[in-house]
């Protein structure tokens, strides 16, 4: 009966944010994106105003599905451990992709999440500002991957934020083209491009 109760209540969480995007979503394709309020929104999910705060920090965040997750130590160690073989790089970008996924694919949503960014690519600065309030936690996940990718050497933290910021910016322009083009698998595209426009970059500024 414990073990249950908690699946139970975690289903019903995300049945009720699953039901805040999807009406955030179906207000800005029909009324724009300044008329879809956060009261229309609750409404339209059958949950009061309240409720919605309880999900997300703005209208913008249930559009795009971003929603802010603690990176613990032993989260940081899973990811290490998922992306042994990676280059520091490469293991950076899987880390954002991670925390932006809900907001790039999904079945239901992801030609109208597509369609919203084609008509608003303003919505875009919502991952940053994501990152941003995150920051700490990316920062010790980026410091615990460099300092993994140099045999355990020193990291500093301007350093961890210059890898930080980086790979940040490509993944927000890889988001774009893949708005853009359309392609139907959004994760994979995006590190694979991701990685290599920092690549492409690090040749030219040899």
């Amino acid at each position: 009966m414990i073990s249950v109760k908690p699946g139970l209540r975690d289903r019903k969480r995300e049945e009720t944010r699953r039901r805040l995007e999807t009406a955030a979503v179906d207000l800005v394709l029909h009324n724009g994106l300044e008329r879809a309020t956060v009261d229309e929104i609750s409404a339209l999910a059958d949950v009061s105003s309240r409720t919605f705060f309880n999900y997300f920090d703005t209208k913008e965040d249930a559009i795009l599905g971003i929603h802010d997750a603690e990176l613990t130590p032993d989260d940081i160690a899973e990811h290490v451990r998922a992306t042994d073989g990676a280059d520091p790089i490469e293991s950076t970008v899987m880390l954002l992709i991670g925390l932006i996924r809900p907001s790039i694919q999904g079945q239901a949503l992801h030609d109208q999440r597509l369609e919203v960014l084609r008509r608003y690519p303003q919505l875009f600065s919502r991952h940053m500002i994501q990152m941003t309030r995150m920051i700490d936690g990316l920062v010790n996940a980026t410091t615990t991957i460099l300092e993994m990718g140099s045999a355990g050497a020193a990291v500093s933290r301007a350093e961890a934020e210059v890898l930080l910021t980086t790979c940040g910016g490509a993944v927000r322009s890889a988001i774009h083209e893949w708005v853009d083009n359309g392609a139907p698998e959004p994760a994979d595209v995006v590190r694979v491009r991701a990685v290599e426009l920092i690549r492409s970059l690090g040749a030219r500024l040899r």
